[in-house]
C-alpha cells in the first residue's frame, strides 16, 4: 500500500464530511427512487472499489479493513440521517397540534391560500387547525397543550356525536399528511371543509371536557 493513500480510517470530521457530501449530490434529490437506496448503493459501489482496491493490493487482511470501513461508514450515515429525522418527528409529536397561536380566521385564510396555489398538504393541516381552534373558541372543545389531532376530534366526537365519524377521518388524514404516510389531495381538503361547515352549524351535546 503507498504511503501517500489515504488512511483507511477517517476521523469524525472527516468521515461526517464524507457522508454529507455525497448525500448532497443531485442524484439523491431526484424522484423514482429513496434516498436510503441511492445510500446502499453508493456504499456498495464503496465497499466494491475498497474490495478491488485495497483487498487487492493487501490480501485478505486489506479486505477485511476495507469491509469494517465500509460498515462504518454505513452507520455513520444511518446516524447522521435517521437520527435527525426520528428527533424532528419526535420533536413535532411533543409540540401537538398547533406550532403556533394563530386564531381560527388566520389559519382559515392561510388554507384557502394554499388551496388557491394547489398546496393541498398546507390547505389540509391550517383547515383542520383552524376547525379545531374555532370549536374552542366557542367553547365546544377545551384545548391544552400537546393536543393532538386524534385527541382534538375525541373531544370534538363526544360534543357533537352526530360528526364524530368525519372528525376522526379529518384527524386521520391531518396525522397522515403531517407525517407522509397519506397524500394530501383536494379532496382532503374538500372533507375538512364540510365538517368545519357542519361544525359551524351543529349544536354541542355535552360541555367540553377539562383540559388534560
Amino acid at each position: 500500500m503507498s504511503l501517500d493513500a489515504p488512511p483507511l480510517t477517517p476521523d469524525a470530521d472527516t468521515a461526517r464530511r464524507w457522508a454529507v457530501e455525497e448525500l448532497a449530490k443531485d442524484e439523491y434529490r431526484e424522484g423514482g427512487t429513496s434516498w436510503l437506496e441511492r445510500v446502499l448503493r453508493w456504499f456498495s459501489d464503496l465497499l466494491e472499489g475498497l474490495g478491488d482496491g485495497v483487498g487487492g493490493t493487501a490480501g485478505p487482511t486489506g479486505t477485511v479493513v476495507a469491509v469494517l470501513v465500509g460498515l462504518a461508514l454505513v452507520a455513520l450515515v444511518l446516524w447522521l440521517v435517521v437520527g435527525p429525522m426520528r428527533r424532528n418527528r419526535r420533536a413535532a409529536a411533543e409540540e401537538g397540534l398547533f406550532a403556533d397561536e394563530r386564531g381560527a380566521d388566520a389559519l382559515a385564510e392561510a388554507a384557502r391560500a394554499a388551496a388557491s396555489s394547489g398546496d393541498w398538504a398546507s390547505a389540509t393541516l391550517d383547515l383542520y387547525r383552524a376547525l379545531v381552534r374555532r370549536l374552542a373558541e366557542r367553547d365546544v372543545i377545551v384545548l391544552g397543550p400537546g393536543l393532538t389531532a386524534a385527541e382534538a376530534a375525541a373531544r370534538a366526537g363526544a360534543a357533537l356525536p352526530d360528526l364524530a365519524g368525519r372528525l376522526r377521518t379529518d384527524a386521520d388524514a391531518f396525522d397522515g399528511i403531517r407525517y407522509g404516510h397519506v397524500a394530501a389531495t383536494e379532496a382532503t381538503y374538500a372533507h375538512v371543509l364540510e365538517t368545519m361547515r357542519a361544525c359551524a352549524s351543529a349544536r354541542p351535546r355535552l360541555a367540553p371536557a377539562e383540559a388534560t
